[in-house]
């Protein structure tokens, strides 16, 4: 032989027709590069005993190889499809049998047939899933050359027909996963709406619902179930865009809702779906806005004028210095006089730029957790500076109380407001009392914080002023503060839910009740 000879080209098996499709179809499958399974290992070595051979593989066609899921006697996990016998036998929708490869011009030079351990024989069967996709076959193969009957074609034909059975299984198992999965989601999904959603039947009966749904009509989704949706949305069930009209609630209670009813097909049976806005939360929301925007008018507009007062003499008393020459004791008081005016400023700005961030940010920039009030208590107590005044404050935290759902930072920030009004508007020599204790409002359960005082009190007037911004009691000029300690404690106890009190009379001292409602109660 001419040791300069080209060697012969080996061509390209054809591709099937449907090979864009056959091949998604096999990836979906998550068969390739898997680990070995016995449910397909026992069928290679049934094949392989059956029909007297060393090899016997479960072949999957790749786009560039073919990658055995099972094997028996072949020691290479993949080889390439250009070389592959099975790239031709998916082609066809019989058994193909190579009876001698080195007589046939499509193997003869393939490094299969001309290696070490040359291929002589080869039979396999296409396994077909799905609508008919061949994604490899189960084949045989022989060191020698052998014939192959009709009847060992049928048994190599039904043992392929075994594996893709177990391929369908493996399908059916990830079908049934992804609609799991899906469900999952879509569950999900409509639990996260704010809006109610309700599933009905051909018979306008409801089947299902969101948990939003369940909150409105205060009713669970079992006990919503059957129900005629007529009662409970208070209209006939039709497709409509939009409608808007009275929902009646578990309770007998009604609201302002809109509807909106859409047909749909399930599981080739007819649905509607309802979706529920209550319209008075979308009501409250834009009034709670508008009023947010009021008040923030308000306190940048009163705010101009408290901070121009600190600025003011911190410019009038600091170009003092800086013209004339003041003896040193002068000179420090007029220094005293700036660092003062310069705390009350930033401590000014703080309490704004703290305010407004509670304002606008409503509940979304509180980080609630599940808490128990007399910690925090007794951090706020703790983190008071004055070890005198410290000392005039009394715990009575009471018995075990039930927690409450709530941002730390802010309540003990409420309270800690609270407080410190009650040490500085009463006598240096008065105790101030702090009462923790289960207590009820309109039927929901909750945990009252009292705080109460001896000092000067307030007529009904200023009780009405207590929460306006920059607003502060005249009766003790001396008190250090800006007038929104107050203003803030309001606004955090709305955004947990809660209800402030106050209990005042001129010269009788103050009472402030914190109420918060306790962790999963609903109102009776």
């Amino acid at each position: 032989m001419n040791a300069h000879a080209t060697p012969p080209v080996i061509s390209p098996c054809p591709l099937p027709t449907d090979e864009e499709q056959r091949l998604q179809v096999l990836l979906d499958l998550n068969l390739l590069d898997t680990a070995p399974e016995e449910r397909f290992d026992r069928i290679t070595r049934l094949a392989a005993r059956l029909f007297g051979v060393p090899s016997a593989m479960v072949s999957l066609i790749d786009a560039e190889r073919q990658w055995f899921k099972s094997r028996v006697g072949m020691e290479l996990p993949e080889t390439p499809r250009t070389a592959s016998f099975c790239a031709h036998a998916i082609r066809q929708d019989d058994v193909m049998v190579v009876r001698d490869a080195c007589q046939d011009e499509r193997f003869a030079h393939t490094p299969l047939v001309q290696g070490e351990n040359p291929v002589r024989f080869y039979a396999g069967s296409p396994i077909a899933v799905g609508d008919g996709y061949r994604i490899g076959t189960l084949c045989i193969i022989d060191s020698v050359p052998r014939d192959f009957g009709p009847e060992e074609r049928d048994l190599l034909r039904d043992l392929a027909g075994i594996v893709a059975n177990e391929v369908a299984a493996i399908d059916l198992k990830l079908a049934a996963e992804r609609q799991r999965r899906s469900e999952h989601a879509v569950r999900a999904l409509l639990d996260h709406l704010p809006d109610g959603v309700l599933l009905l039947d051909d018979s306008g009966a409801i089947v299902s619902c969101n948990q939003a749904a369940e909150r409105m009509f205060g009713n669970s989704c079992t006990a919503l179930a059957r129900q005629s949706a007529a009662a409970v949305i208070g209209v006939e069930p039709a497709p409509m865009v939009r409608h808007e009209g009275v929902v009646r609630r578990a309770d007998g209670g009604l609201f302002a809702a809109e509807i909106t009813i859409a047909a749909m097909t399930l599981d080739e049976r007819q649905h509607l779906v309802v979706t529920v806005h209550d319209v008075a939360i979308a009501r409250a929301e834009r009034e709670r806005l508008r009023a947010a925007n009021e008040r923030r008018h308000n306190y940048f507009r009163t705010a101009s004028h408290e901070l121009r007062t600190p600025m003011a003499s911190i410019l009038g008393f600091s170009e003092l210095l800086l013209k004339r020459d003041f003896d040193a004791a002068t000179g420090r008081e007029l220094m005293d006089i700036i660092h003062r005016q310069a705390t009350r400023l930033i401590s000014l700005v703080n309490q704004m730029l703290d305010l407004a961030r509670i304002d606008s940010g409503g509940s979304s920039q509180l980080h609630p957790i599940t808490l128990d009030l007399r910690a925090v208590l007794v951090k706020m107590h703790g983190a008071l500076e004055d070890p005198a005044l410290a000392a005039r404050v009394e715990l009575h935290p009471g018995p075990a109380l039930p927690k409450v759902f709530a941002d730390p930072l802010r309540i003990e920030q409420a309270l800690h407001n609270i407080v410190s009004n009650a040490l500085a508007y009463s006598t240096p020599e008065s105790k101030v009392e702090i009462d923790l204790r289960l207590d009820a409002r309109d039927g929901q359960p909750g945990v009252l914080a009292t705080v109460r005082d001896q000092g000067i009190g307030m007529t009904p007037e200023q009780r009405a002023q207590i929460y306006d911004a920059f607003w502060r009691g005249g009766a003790l000029p001396d008190v250090a503060g800006n007038g929104l300690g107050m203003t803030i404690v309001r606004e955090i106890v709305e955004l947990h839910d809660g209800v402030i009190e106050i209990d005042s009379t001129p010269g009788g001292g103050t009472q402030v009740g914190l109420w918060l409602p306790a962790q999963g109660a609903t109102p009776a």
